[in-house]
């Protein structure tokens, strides 16, 4: 890929474009489904740290804070998927299920 103005230009297309666009707008919404799935999880764990702090169970406070830093950083490896295949495939940029 070159750039212009130092902006990367798509990928050249092939053969299988289409197809491949179809598989990658599969993936995405279901990476989308479960970025809302795990983000839900993460504040479901947060909740549950500050609710433990406030009874003063630290340990448990710090499974659940531990929790949260590990679906986080979940969270931004299906981010960072979503990125790369709407760089491969910008069409995927106007998909409402994938940015919604």
């Amino acid at each position: 890929m070159g750039t212009a103005n130092g902006i990367p230009s798509p990928a050249p297309r092939d053969d299988n474009y289409a197809v491949n666009l179809e598989q990658a707008r599969v993936f995405a919404r279901g990476l989308a489904e479960h970025i809302e799935t795990c983000s839900t999880a993460i504040e479901s764990a947060q909740s549950k740290a500050f609710r433990a702090r406030a009874d003063r169970a630290e340990s448990r406070a710090r499974a659940f804070e531990a929790e949260a830093s590990t679906l986080r950083t979940e969270l931004y490896e299906m981010y960072r998927h979503i990125d790369a295949m709407t760089a491969r495939f910008p069409e995927l940029r106007h998909d409402p299920a994938v940015r919604g």
